[in-house]
């Protein structure tokens, strides 16, 4: 080998040492470094255990301690309430949110959730305050203008409004003294001395809240009316809100057949029976032969209501319905019988001479899928005794009932819990729960009648109707 040879042996030589070299010092840099973090993170791990530890050990100090102060012998709320105690206190001390409910709230929410979670579907927890808003309503008394109102749509000047139509005035309510007309549509609502339409206002539901009121205070609102010329005009009502019972039945002459007179029950809270009363006699003084019963859309309402307008079909004793418990002993009979009640209730009194006063009307009952409850009964008992014929679709299906009971018991938060405690059975002794009552005509509301409103849907629109109606033209 030469010398030149032998120098370019050497320069490679050099080379392969120099990336060998390099090559290490890379290798023990990234195990170094691998070390290192490897160190660093146990090193961290260790001291975030020890940290939490730290915390969990206080605060299991923290329970202890409150579960020793809190320790009784169980009693009628039982030891799980007591438990929530302690769950309340360490909430107070350790969360962000602390101190933004009250007690009273936190309860309530419980009780409310406690209810929900029995699978009771219908049971409930209602405050004192809630419970008798129920009472009022059950039993028709209201405060505000007194109208019944749909929700829907209107076009005026260019621009679609979200709006509330008037589709009757309650007689005797205070807006039957104002320019407020069946047909009219609440646009706007005046609130804080600025008129805001519905859609501002968040929409239907906090726009209604407006509406109604306390006695003796304004509802200020504007609606759009058609004038002679076509056109929709803008006007501004006030009224001033007062006390009114509710309107749970109208009634009216068939538009075909003035012989006929239509019934429609919308609901059996205590002002029912009077009014269902009224509505039959005052038909009849008109010349109605025939009468059609309508109670779709009907969810049902109160025992003694419903109890009280059967008997004006029934004879003394005839049964309206049995309530049966949950271990299939019946618990009681309801029959028809004179009534005698007080307070609310004394709206649902019937006398000896006024059972059976409807036992002979020519009838026809309208149901549909949301005739539920006590509709049912309605319903079913006078398809039962065989003295109508039902015409719609098959009922809800519920065949259950709800009592309240009082939490006078449950220290300072009273309150009231409904709950289901009986099933019930009509005359046919056999239960529609959860499967409805089947009509005798099955008729189908039409896709032309469900484009309506159902509380403004035509009678000549109505295909049930005209189905009842064809019954007492055949």
């Amino acid at each position: 080998m030469d010398n030149k040879e032998q120098e370019q042996f050497s320069n490679k030589k050099n080379q392969s040492l120099k990336s060998f070299s390099n090559v290490a010092i890379c290798s023990i840099a990234c195990l170094l470094l691998v070390i290192s973090v490897l160190l660093t993170f146990m090193l961290t791990s260790a001291a975030d255990r020890s940290y939490y530890q730290k915390k969990l050990d206080e605060q299991q100090a923290v329970i202890n301690q409150m579960e020793s102060l809190n320790k009784v012998e169980p009693t009628l709320s039982g030891s799980s309430f007591e438990k929530l105690d302690v769950l309340s206190q360490i909430f107070d001390q350790y969360s962000y949110y602390a101190g933004q409910k009250t007690e009273e709230e936190m309860i309530t929410a419980v009780l409310k959730a406690y209810a929900e979670a029995t699978g009771d579907l219908y049971a409930e927890y209602y405050t004192e305050e809630e419970y008798n808003q129920l009472a009022y309503e059950n039993a028709g008394d209201y405060e505000g203008i007194g109208v019944s109102v749909i929700q829907t749509t209107c076009e005026a000047n260019g621009f679609e409004y979200q709006v509330f139509q008037v589709i009757s005035i309650y007689k005797g309510a205070p807006a039957e003294n104002s320019d407020l007309r069946v047909g009219d549509y609440i646009y706007c609502i005046k609130v804080d001395d600025t008129y805001q339409t519905i859609a501002a206002l968040g929409g239907y539901t906090t726009a209604i809240n407006y509406v109604r009121g306390e006695k003796g205070t304004y509802a200020e609102f504007a609606v759009l009316r058609e004038s002679a010329d076509g056109k929709m005009e803008s006007i501004e009502i006030r009224v001033i809100r007062d006390s009114f019972e509710s309107v749970s039945v109208t009634s009216y002459l068939s538009e075909s057949d003035p012989t006929v007179g239509i019934v429609h029950i919308a609901g059996f809270d205590l002002t029912a029976p009077k009014q269902f009363k009224e509505a039959v006699l005052n038909l009849k003084a008109q010349g109605v032969e025939h009468f059609i019963f309508d109670v779709r859309y009907n969810p049902g309402g109160d025992l003694q209501s419903i109890k009280a307008i059967m008997t004006y079909f029934l004879q003394p004793g005839d049964m309206i319905l049995s309530a049966i418990d949950r271990n299939e002993n019946v618990a009681g009979t309801y029959v028809a019988e004179p009534m005698t009640g007080f307070g609310d209730y004394a709206a649902c009194n019937v006398s000896r001479d006024e059972i059976g006063m409807f036992a002979d009307l020519d009838m026809v009952v309208l149901c549909n899928g949301s005739t539920a409850s006590a509709a049912e009964v309605f319903v079913a008992t006078l398809r039962d005794y065989g003295m109508a014929m039902v015409v719609g679709e098959t009922t809800f299906g519920k065949g259950i009932m709800q009592t309240y009971l009082p939490m006078s018991w449950f220290g300072d938060y009273t309150g009231y819990v409904k709950m289901t405690t009986y099933a019930y059975v009509t005359k046919c002794g056999v239960t529609y729960h959860d499967t409805g009552i089947t009509p005798h005509v099955e008729s189908i509301l039409s896709e032309e009648a469900l484009e309506y409103n159902f509380y403004v849907l035509p009678q000549s629109k109505d295909n049930q109707l005209q189905a009842a109606l064809e019954l007492f033209q055949n």
